[in-house]
């Protein structure tokens, strides 16, 4: 009988080292499963905002064929009671698919092939974060990365606010920075934000965003973070604020000295203010 092979284990160095690597930084609560692992960071992605999209459609389909399926299971007891009965709940539940499918379709397929969807923004943001756990869920499975699917989801929400209406009449424009954001890149966005007449804060958590934003009470929001505290925030609030996502780059790993791209600064800033200041 042979013995299994004896698993391998990082030696003690590494083992120090990936504990330096974590200790040398203040975590936020999205990144705490953090293992020190700088190449599996993901220092800058640049993913399809189709993945999410596909996925998405699979989460979908996956839920019409589980309603179908217990339909067809109950379907005999509903029989017994009234044939019409049994019908009339299969007829509501092809009525009810037909329509998620028409409403994902109606949003989805403009973002595809590059148009504007002709739905309001707060429906379809309330609708869709619905589906973003269990899209990342699945896309786990096949190998996409929480952040992958993040920063697909982020580019699928910024392309519905850009389609959308904005009105920059009834409240400021607030701007969230990450507190792990470099000092310099940091100066750098404070000064190209005055000009826009932009609000500029530095959050540690999302706590302290909500509170800011209950304060302020903007009418629209530039969001500066990494993908897991982006999607969270997005879920929060953007159903009720329009929210702009910019995903920053870590060189360094995570909360640390992170950047983020100044262009991609200017184009929120440029889309969230009124006619006359841009």
């Amino acid at each position: 009988m042979t013995k299994p092979a004896p698993e391998e284990r990082p030696a003690a160095g590494d083992r120090a080292q990936e504990k330096q690597v974590i200790g040398d930084r203040k975590l936020g609560d999205e990144w705490t499963d953090w293992n020190g692992n700088l190449e599996a960071s993901a220092v800058s992605l640049d993913e399809d905002r189709r993945v999410f999209i596909g996925f998405a459609f699979l989460c979908l389909a996956a839920m019409i064929l589980a309603a179908v399926f217990v339909s067809y299971m109950i379907y005999p007891r509903l029989a017994g009671w009234h044939h019409l009965l049994a019908e009339l709940t299969m007829l509501l539940l092809a009525v009810f698919s037909l329509a998620l499918v028409l409403w994902f379709a109606a949003f989805a397929l403009p973002l595809v092939f590059g148009k504007r969807p002709r739905l309001r923004l707060d429906f379809v943001q309330k609708s869709l974060n619905l589906l973003v756990p269990l899209t990342i869920g699945l896309g786990s499975r096949f190998g996409i990365s929480r952040d992958r699917m993040g920063n697909s989801f982020i580019k699928v929400s910024n392309a519905l606010v850009r389609s959308a209406r904005i009105n920059t009449g009834q409240g400021p424009l607030l701007m969230l920075l990450p507190r792990c954001l470099t000092g310099p890149v940091r100066k750098e966005v404070q000064a190209l934000a005055g000009r826009y007449d932009c609000l500029v804060h530095t959050v540690p958590g999302g706590e302290l965003a909500r509170q800011l934003i209950r304060q302020h009470r903007p009418s629209r929001i530039i969001a500066v973070a990494c993908e897991r505290d982006l999607v969270s925030g997005i879920q929060d609030v953007s159903a009720v604020v329009p929210t702009y996502a910019i995903p920053n780059c870590r060189p360094e790993g995570p909360c640390k000295n992170t950047l983020v791209d100044l262009r991609r600064i200017e184009e929120a800033l440029i889309l969230f203010s009124p006619q006359k200041n841009r």
